[in-house]
């Protein structure tokens, strides 16, 4: 079995890799090294997947040139009907990382177009993914690493977790961010619907204070803060400070809170 780093060493490696690519195709080739060499698997696949539109773009590492275009007009044609698709439809404010075998068995998934069409061609029995852009509107991009040998163990979603904030802010600076329609936005936010008092303790978290720094600022126990923080995190549908405060921001949740700083 091979060693699995830890949370301190993947941290160090993807920074090394990724921190300072150039451009688009540059990070997606970086990217999906890393994410191989990390995980393990035969295949990673960025993509970005647009259901009113019918429209999804593919970049694979290894790259495959000859099959590219094929693969691509694949992912289009099966999108709607991909399990790891629906379940984020499902759900569009939980993108945390998950497997095919988390979402739907085996024998469902080879009930599928998507396994007719697309995965098995790709010779792909397993996937995983690691969302990267809010799944609003039916729009959604985002990695799927394809193994065709044993599933993905509960250590590697692990890391596909711990690596996820980091690939989300990436992937907007390397320029593929898809904002979603306003309205969208403006419904997904409403769903949310965090107070006043959590998203004045999510504002000050992002500006990098501590529980007790912003208990100080507020005049307010450490404990509450860390029982406004508890809320919002099951109201954004998150477990982690830097996803929690990466989703309030893409849902407009913490504007009023930034206008109101400035003041």
């Amino acid at each position: 079995m091979r060693d699995l780093p830890t949370t301190a060493a993947i941290a160090a490696q993807v920074s090394y890799e990724l921190g300072s690519v150039p451009g688009q195709q540059e990070y997606l080739r970086a990217a999906g090294q890393t994410l191989l060499s990390l995980i393990g698997g035969d295949a990673a696949g960025w993509n970005l997947i647009d259901l009113p539109a019918r429209r999804a773009e593919l970049f694979l590492y290894p790259e495959d040139p000859v099959h590219h275009r094929s693969m691509e007009d694949r992912l289009t044609a099966t999108a709607d009907d991909h399990p790891l698709v629906v379940s984020y439809l499902r759900s569009p404010l939980d993108v945390t990382p998950r497997r095919l075998s988390d979402v739907c068995s085996r024998r469902e998934l080879l009930g599928t177009r998507t396994y007719a069409e697309l995965l098995r061609p790709m010779g792909a029995r397993h996937q995983l993914t690691v969302v990267t852009g809010p799944m609003a509107n039916a729009v959604g991009r985002g990695w799927a690493i394809n193994r065709s040998g044993a599933d993905f163990t509960e250590r590697e979603l692990e890391i596909a977790s711990q690596l996820q904030p980091l690939l989300r802010i990436l992937d907007q600076a390397a320029g593929r961010r898809e904002v979603p329609a306003h309205g969208r936005i403006a419904e997904l936010a409403a769903q949310v619907r965090l107070t006043e008092r959590e998203r004045e303790v999510l504002w000050w978290l992002s500006q990098g204070l501590t529980a007790g720094a912003i208990g100080h600022r507020l005049r307010i126990s450490s404990g509450t803060v860390r029982k406004h923080l508890e809320n919002a995190y099951g109201k954004l549908e998150c477990h982690d400070r830097l996803m929690a405060v990466q989703r309030a921001r893409e849902l407009g949740l913490l504007d009023t809170m930034r206008r109101a700083a400035r003041l």
